[in-house]
C-alpha cells in the first residue's frame, strides 16, 4: 500500500492473533490495523504477548505493554506513549501521564476532546477514553493511532515533496482550526507546533495535543501567565501579557505552515533573535518563499496585531488554498458586482484600485479573443469593447462564464483544451486571484451575499 505523501510501501500488516494469558482470558484478539511505520512494533507485541503474558496490561479495553520497545513518543513531565491493540483489533495510543504533576492536563485534555466540535471533526485527533485507576501514579488517555508527527514527516520528505504536499497539510490544519473555533464555547489549541500535528495511516493530518488547551464560554479572549505554550510557537500576545485568542492559534498555524514550506527553518529566524523579532513583528523568513500566494497567506497569518490575522474560515478562501476552478468562480461574481459590469461605475474604491492599466488582452489567443468578445443577446450578436484594466478584464471574464454554452466552441479546443476554459484564464492570469483577494478583503465587498463565499 503506498500512502499519501511518500510513506514507503511496506505492505499491511497480516491479521496477527493474539490471546490473552494474564487474566485467564480465552478470547482471541485480531490485529487488523493497517499501519505501515508501526508495522515491527506490532510483531514485536504478537512475538512478546504469547512470550512474556505477564507484562500485558490492560487499559479500558486496551491491551499495552510499558516498555521502551513500544514507546513511540514523549512528551513534558514524563509523559510518554506507548503503543497499543485495542479490542477492534486497531491499534491505539495510550498517553501514560505522571497523576502527581500533570493529572489536571489531562483531565483538560479529555474534556476538550470530548467536546462535540472537536469530536466530530475529521482534523483533531479521535479521544477514546479516559483511565484512572486506584493505587496507580499515572492516569492513562487513550487516543487514536496515527502514523508520526508533522516534525518527522518533514525531517524525512525531500523539500520538492514537501512542496507538494504543503497546500493539502495547511487546508487540513485550518479546517481543523475551524471546526474547534467554531460558534460558542469555542476551543483555543494554544499549543500549536509541529509535533502536535499528527499524519495517520491514510496521509491525513490532525491536530492533537490539547493539555493546555481552554474552551472559551462568553469571551474572546483567555488570560492566563505569559510564556504557556512552546518557545517559538506562541504569538507575540501571548508571550508578551498572556492573553489567547483564536487568532493566537491563527500564528501558530502560520508558523507551522513556513516550516514545512522550509523544511525545518522558522519564519522568526534563528533562535537566537526569534523572540525579538516575534514581539517586533518582524517574519524575516519570508523573503525566503518565492510563491507569491503562499507569501500573502503566511504574511497575513502573521500579523503583530491578532485583529489583522484572519479567521481560520477566511484563510481557507485564500488564493493559494482554493482551486483554478474556485478562484474563476470567485473573478466571475467580483465581475459580476454592479460597479465592475456597468463601465460608467467609476466611484467605487474598488473600481478605482482595479482600474489600473494592463494589457491583458495580449495574453489572450487571438482566435479566443475575438471569438468571445461577440456573444448573442435577446437573439442579436452583440461584440464588446474592453479597455486594458483588470476591471474590464474581470468584466471579460464574467461574460465569458455567462455566454460560453451559447454556442459551440469546439472551433477553440487548439487553445483551450477539453473546454476547459476556466483553467484556460486561471493559466493566463496567474495573478489576478490574489490581487483581487487582496482588494476585497480589506474592504465592506467580503460581506455582500454574492461574495461571502469566496471570503468569509
Amino acid at each position: 500500500m503506498r500512502l499519501k505523501y511518500g510513506l514507503e510501501n511496506l505492505g499491511l500488516l497480516e491479521n496477527v492473533s493474539f490471546k490473552d494469558f494474564s487474566l485467564g482470558l480465552s478470547q482471541e484478539w485480531n490485529c487488523v490495523d493497517k499501519s505501515v511505520l508501526h508495522r515491527e512494533k506490532f510483531e514485536m507485541m504478537k512475538k512478546h504477548w504469547l512470550e512474556h503474558p505477564g507484562d500485558i496490561r490492560i487499559k479500558g479495553d486496551v491491551r499495552v505493554i510499558f516498555m521502551d520497545e513500544f514507546l513511540i513518543g514523549e512528551g513534558s513531565g514524563g509523559t510518554c506513549v506507548y503503543l497499543g491493540l485495542g479490542n477492534d483489533g486497531y491499534g491505539k495510543a495510550v498517553k501514560k501521564i505522571p497523576k502527581k504533576s500533570l493529572s489536571h492536563l489531562a483531565l483538560q485534555e479529555k474534556n476538550v476532546l470530548a467536546e462535540p466540535k472537536a469530536k466530530n471533526s475529521k482534523h483533531v485527533v479521535k479521544y477514546w477514553n479516559f483511565v484512572e485507576e486506584k493505587g496507580e501514579d499515572f492516569v492513562y488517555l487513550i487516543l487514536e493511532l496515527c502514523e508520526q508527527t508533522l516534525t518527522s514527516f518533514v525531517e524525512s520528505t525531500s523539500l520538492d515533496k514537501l512542496h507538494e504536499a504543503l497546500t493539502e497539510i495547511l487546508r487540513q490544519i485550518l479546517n481543523g482550526l475551524s471546526d474547534l473555533h467554531s460558534g460558542p464555547s469555542s476551543i483555543l489549541h494554544r499549543d500549536l507546533k509541529p509535533s502536535n500535528v499528527l499524519q495517520d495511516v491514510e496521509g491525513k493530518f490532525m491536530i492533537a495535543d490539547f493539555g493546555i488547551s481552554q474552551i472559551l464560554k462568553s469571551k474572546s479572549t483567555h488570560r492566563s501567565s505569559p510564556g504557556k505554550g512552546t518557545f517559538g510557537w506562541s504569538a507575540p500576545e501571548s508571550l508578551r501579557d498572556g492573553r489567547y485568542k483564536k487568532e493566537s492559534d491563527i500564528m501558530s498555524a502560520g508558523m507551522v505552515a513556513y516550516y514545512v514550506a522550509t523544511k525545518g527553518k522558522h519564519a522568526f529566524g534563528t533562535e537566537k533573535y526569534r523572540l525579538k523579532n516575534l514581539l517586533d513583528g518582524k517574519p524575516v523568513g519570508l523573503k525566503k518563499i518565492d510563491d507569491v500566494q503562499l507569501k500573502d497567506l503566511l504574511s497575513w497569518m502573521l500579523q503583530l496585531k491578532p485583529e489583522d490575522r484572519p479567521p481560520a474560515n477566511e484563510a481557507l478562501k485564500h488564493p493559494y488554498l482554493r482551486s483554478n476552478e474556485e478562484k474563476f468562480d470567485m473573478l466571475c461574481d467580483v465581475g459580476n458586482q454592479p460597479e465592475i459590469k456597468q463601465p460608467k461605475c467609476q466611484n467605487s474604491d474598488v473600481r478605482k484600485q482595479l482600474n489600473r492599466r494592463t494589457k491583458w488582452m495580449k495574453r489572450i489567443h487571438d482566435e479566443v479573443l475575438k471569438d468571445l468578445k461577440t456573444f448573442e443577446e435577446h437573439n442579436k450578436k452583440r461584440t464588446v469593447t474592453y479597455k486594458s484594466s483588470w476591471a474590464s478584464c474581470l468584466r471579460f471574464i464574467r461574460n465569458v462564464d455567462q455566454h460560453w454554452y451559447d454556442n459551440p466552441r469546439s472551433r477553440l479546443s487548439p487553445y483551450i483544451k477539453e473546454g476547459n476554459y476556466k483553467e484556460y484564464f486561471m493559466q493566463r492570469f496567474p495573478e489576478l486571484p490574489l490581487l483581487v483577494h487582496k482588494i476585497i478583503r480589506s474592504t465592506d465587498w467580503k460581506t455582500r451575499p454574492k461574495l461571502q463565499q469566496h471570503f468569509t
